[in-house]
Parts: C-alpha cells; sequence; structure tokens
C-alpha cells in the first residue's frame, strides 16, 4: 500500500516538474521568437528606407498617368462633340466667334453676305411715298445699277437693283441686311412684305 502512494506521488511530483519545465521551455521560446521575428522586422539601413520613397514616387507617377489617360480620353471625347456641334451649327471655325456667326445666321436663316458691313439699304416709305438709298459697300463681283451712297425714288431702278442683289444671294448662299424707316402702318407692312423677302431687317424705325 505505502509502495503504492510512494509511486503515485511521484508520479505526481514528476508531473508537476514536467509542467513547471514546459511552461519555462514555452516561455523561452515565446521569447526567442518574439526577438527574431522583431529583428527579422527592422528596417536595413540603406536598403528599404531608400525603397519607401521611391516605391511612393512610383504610386505618384503611375498615378498621374492614370489621371493623364483620363484626360486625354474626356478631351478626345470632347472633339468630337465639337466637332458634331460645329457640323450641325454650319460653323466655318470650332471657336466661340465661329459658333456665334452660325448661330446668328440661324436665326436670319441666312449667312451674311459681308462680315463686317452687311447692311446695303436703307428704305424710306412715307405715307406710300418710297425712297431707297445705298449705305454700305457693294461687293466688288456684285454687279448692280446703284453705288453706295446713291438714292433713288425710282421705282424701275429700285426693282432692279434688288433683282441684282437677289441674283447676288442665290449665288453665295446669303442674305444682306436693310434699315427701314417708315411713317403708318401700311408703309410698315408694305416695306416687310417687299423687302423682307430679300433683305434681313437690320433697324426699323418709325418717323411718323
Amino acid at each position: 500500500m505505502r509502495d503504492a502512494e510512494s509511486r503515485s506521488n511521484w508520479v505526481f511530483g514528476l508531473s508537476l516538474v514536467q509542467v513547471i519545465l514546459l511552461l519555462c521551455f514555452g516561455a523561452m521560446i515565446i521569447y526567442v521568437t518574439e526577438n527574431v521575428e522583431g529583428r527579422g522586422h527592422e528596417p536595413r539601413q540603406g536598403v528599404e528606407e531608400t525603397q519607401t520613397p521611391e516605391a511612393s514616387l512610383h504610386a505618384r507617377l503611375d498615378a498621374t498617368a492614370e489621371k493623364n489617360t483620363e484626360l486625354e480620353r474626356d478631351l478626345g471625347d470632347m472633339t468630337v462633340l465639337v466637332d458634331e456641334l460645329k457640323l450641325m451649327v454650319g460653323a466655318k471655325v470650332a471657336s466661340k466667334e465661329g459658333f456665334q456667326e452660325a448661330i446668328d445666321n440661324l436665326k436670319r436663316g441666312y449667312s451674311l453676305c459681308q462680315k463686317d458691313n452687311n447692311t446695303l439699304l436703307e428704305t424710306s416709305i412715307q405715307n406710300g411715298a418710297e425712297t431707297v438709298q445705298v449705305i454700305g459697300d457693294i461687293p466688288a463681283d456684285l454687279i448692280a445699277g446703284l453705288a453706295k451712297g446713291d438714292q433713288t425714288s425710282d421705282l424701275d431702278q429700285i426693282v432692279s437693283f434688288i433683282q441684282d442683289v437677289y441674283e447676288y444671294e442665290k449665288d453665295h448662299k446669303c442674305r444682306f441686311n436693310y434699315r427701314l424707316k417708315y411713317a403708318t402702318d401700311n408703309d410698315y407692312r408694305k416695306a416687310r412684305e417687299v423687302y423682307e423677302k430679300y433683305f434681313y431687317p437690320e433697324k426699323i424705325i418709325r418717323i411718323g
């Protein structure tokens, strides 16, 4: 009986010793492992310290290149859109002035025959009496019976001049402006019915 108890106590004692040793051994293993791993993560002087800024620079360069590619793609899309809009409105050049001119022409229905001074005639009708004065420059290739500064109340001359101008407008696909001065409502209606078949109204003034 005593032998059995002594053997049991001895086994139990050895078990405690083994547990203590195992705990000590485990603690040593953990200590060594942590120190070794810590040293392994320490940056190597002159290698990883220089790699970090380089990696950051490469990342920034890649981001910039990607942004430039995106901007070039957007610019290409906008160029296509501008070209389509230019074609749609009939603009001669893709500029602010070119689009403004095209929009004005769309409003008029025709392009200008002369860009700088397109107003060719001043028509005055007072109580049915009609007078026409040429106030604009006559294009070199427009052959007409009246010149700049000429004024007439002769209806034959007026009709002949308007016909010459109309042939020029058809050939050049353009329309001159005219200025109207009138006295009565009948004068106003008469002028617009006749002259706006061939001219675009630049200014209308009532003088009566």
